[in-house]
């Protein structure tokens, strides 16, 4: 494994999830439709405030979890700049990256797309644990954690179309030195495929 796939692959999986992400909260409305705004809402900020000085995660025994974020001012967050959250959202889409990075070139890559299939059935089968966990015990609804399972699935489809084309790519180049028992291109031999010359 080279360093140049490594890092080909990290930034463009990195910009991939990124791009993804921006789509899936700004152009579709899906996130906010499983999503309902407070009812007199200066009355729950001030209620909340008055519960939970400090930012963090807060319970009740009744059923109720909330993250708290205030800002020193109470500011309205839809109205402050969003570049720092930005900035860190797409630091973690680049870890996230290079993770998936270390995974392709560990199973290497036949085709593209059981790639694809892969990394999105175990980020799936992830997802389902952790989404759904929030809905069961915590009281998520269920709408809510669909649309998060069904989001962060297609971003890691995407980012791993991207990092299998680049890693055939690189091994065509002779960039990446091929995965130990997998073969880059054509399917798999076993030592029985082989055939042994006659006497």
């Amino acid at each position: 494994m080279r360093g140049k796939y490594l890092l080909y692959g990290t930034l463009a999986a990195g910009l991939t999830f990124f791009v993804w992400q921006t789509i899936a909260n700004v152009a579709i409305p899906w996130h906010t439709a499983t999503m309902s705004e407070f009812q007199n809402n200066a009355a729950v900020v001030q209620a909340i405030k008055a519960a939970a000085p400090t930012n963090g995660v807060y319970y009740s025994n009744q059923g109720i979890i909330a993250a708290v974020s205030f800002t020193p001012d109470m500011a309205d967050k839809t109205k402050i700049s969003m570049v720092p959250n930005l900035s860190k959202q797409l630091a973690l889409d680049l870890v996230a990256a290079l993770v998936l990075c270390f995974v392709v070139a560990k199973v290497g890559v036949r085709r593209k797309r059981d790639t694809v299939l892969l990394v999105a059935a175990v980020g799936f089968a992830a997802l389902l644990i952790k989404e759904l966990s929030d809905w069961n015990w915590y009281g998520f609804a269920a709408s809510y954690a669909m649309v998060n399972i069904i989001d962060q699935t297609i971003g890691l489809a995407l980012a791993a179309l991207v990092i299998a084309a680049i890693y055939k790519r690189q091994m065509r180049d002779g960039a990446v030195a091929e995965t130990p028992g997998v073969r880059a291109q054509g399917s798999y031999s076993s030592p029985s495929d082989v055939r042994v010359p006659s006497r």
